[in-house]
């Protein structure tokens, strides 16, 4: 990444962020399941020990649901059975990250909506091809909503796309749908064709290597990345819950989000794009940076507006 002066109105932690960045991935075929596997070994401890850096309190509950591995997150135990739940997918470019490593993504929203939050283990590429990620999704929240009142369906990056891709499908099959729609910073274009995957590669400290995402794509995709289950901009989005896309206003995939707002308003749907000028990929991971509490605010009175 460039050195790009941070813009002064952001938090000294967020600047604090832009100047030191995280190291870039190396390089690495996301097609090698071994290689693969070896770093996501590397990858989730770093990732999870953000969650060293979440208040106040929070209990977690392994699960299974529909045959698959989910991980309940609320505040409190008493909270664990609320008849409403939230559900999340998490990111990591449908390769890496699980509910557990992307708890600090997950905490904020239950203890913000007192409600339980779900968040699906989906299975990953390169071992499971697309779309064995939105069975995995689709099966938990089509067997959670016979019984319970599904108020929001959220997830970042990767899982923003997939939360589309899923709300898509929930749809088609005639399955009840969430009552509204989170998508931070999503992926729903894995051609990668949007500008902002080269004008604003050197400033998001989230991505340094202009191979990766198409890399990433196909190891999900192969040949199919222009497919509506792979880029959900692509599909039929008439119907769907109203939806609020947050983005940075310096990250690659700014496009996915302006477009996909777009979209989402010419098939009806009545959609909410906010842009955070000066922020990067995927911001509110950072329990740290004031703005990542900020965007949890706004998506929690989202889901729980009447």
């Amino acid at each position: 990444m460039g050195l790009v002066a941070p813009a002064t109105h952001l938090s000294a932690e967020a600047q604090d962020f832009l100047r030191n960045p995280q190291p870039p991935l190396p390089e690495l075929d996301y097609s090698d399941i071994a290689a693969v596997e070896a770093f996501r070994e590397e990858l989730h401890p770093a990732w999870a020990a953000m969650n060293d850096d979440l208040s106040g309190s929070w209990v977690s509950r392994t699960e299974t649901v529909a045959g698959v591995d989910v991980l309940r997150f609320a505040e409190t135990e008493d909270q664990l059975d609320n008849d409403q739940i939230i559900v999340h997918l998490h990111g990591g470019s449908y390769i890496f990250g699980s509910p557990m490593t992307n708890a600090s993504l997950i905490v904020p929203m239950a203890q913000r909506t007192g409600l339980p939050v779900i968040s699906v283990d989906y299975r990953l590429a390169p071992e499971h091809k697309c779309p064995a990620a939105t069975e995995d999704a689709v099966a938990v929240h089509a067997a959670i909503a016979e019984s319970h009142e599904i108020v929001g369906l959220y997830g970042e990056s990767a899982g923003g796309g997939l939360a589309l891709a899923t709300a898509v499908a929930l749809r088609d099959a005639g399955h009840r749908l969430p009552n509204r729609l989170g998508l931070l910073s999503p992926w729903v274009d894995l051609t990668c064709s949007g500008d902002t995957y080269r004008t604003m590669l050197h400033v998001d400290p989230d991505f340094g290597n202009p191979n990766d995402p198409p890399a990433m794509a196909a190891a999900y995709a192969d040949d199919g990345v222009d497919s509506p289950q792979a880029s959900p901009l692509f599909a039929d989005l008439s119907g769907l819950p109203p939806s609020l896309i947050q983005g940075g206003g310096r990250e690659v995939l700014l496009s996915d989000s302006c477009r996909l707002d777009a979209a989402l308003r010419a098939a009806g749907v009545s959609s909410t794009l906010d842009v955070w000028d000066g922020l990067w990929h995927v911001w509110q991971l950072f329990p740290t940076i004031p703005e990542s509490g900020l965007a949890f605010d706004e998506l929690s009175a989202f889901f729980m507006e009447d």
